[in-house]
């Protein structure tokens, strides 16, 4: 959350399928919908996929879907070089009154990928593009871990 301001953010890193689509066992829902429904913020999500699987290596934007203040969606569609899982970062902006069944939401999606991987020290609340969003920044800048620079990414805002 980001100090006394009305909006909170959330985020899972998974394999984009799970993500998108759910954990393929029969007793797996995909969560997507319920979190798209309570944001009312619809997105294709076929058109998601697509765009994350012809994005280059080491490359790839950040997509926000909604009203990026209070209300959206984002996907960070960045493919590392090294992923071998295809995973992306996939998380809301929302208003502080919607935390606690958003959090139910998280919660059971992070669940549902940590039966495919299994992440230490994860923190839902926790973003790196959240503050960006908010701000309605084009950018993002981040320190890149491997060689010690400063990493930039587009922020694109879909409406």
């Amino acid at each position: 959350m980001f100090g006394k301001k009305q909006s909170c953010t959330f985020r899972v890193c998974g394999p984009f399928d799970i993500i998108l689509y759910g954990y393929d066992y029969a007793e797996s829902k995909t969560l997507l919908p319920d979190i798209m429904e309570l944001l009312d913020v619809t997105v294709d999500v076929g058109e998601v996929e697509k765009t994350f699987l012809n994005t280059p290596s080491g490359q790839g934007d950040i997509w926000v879907y909604g009203d990026h203040t209070s209300n959206c969606l984002v996907f960070d569609l960045f493919r590392d070089p090294t992923d071998q899982m295809d995973t992306i970062e996939f998380g809301v902006v929302c208003s502080n009154k919607m935390y606690d069944r958003m959090y139910e939401l998280f919660w059971a999606m992070y669940k549902e990928i940590d039966k495919k991987i299994k992440y230490s020290a994860y923190d839902i609340n926790t973003t790196t593009w959240g503050q960006s969003v908010i701000n309605g920044d084009d950018v993002l800048e981040y320190y890149n871990y491997r060689d010690k620079t400063l990493a930039t990414q587009k922020i694109r805002y879909i409406k």
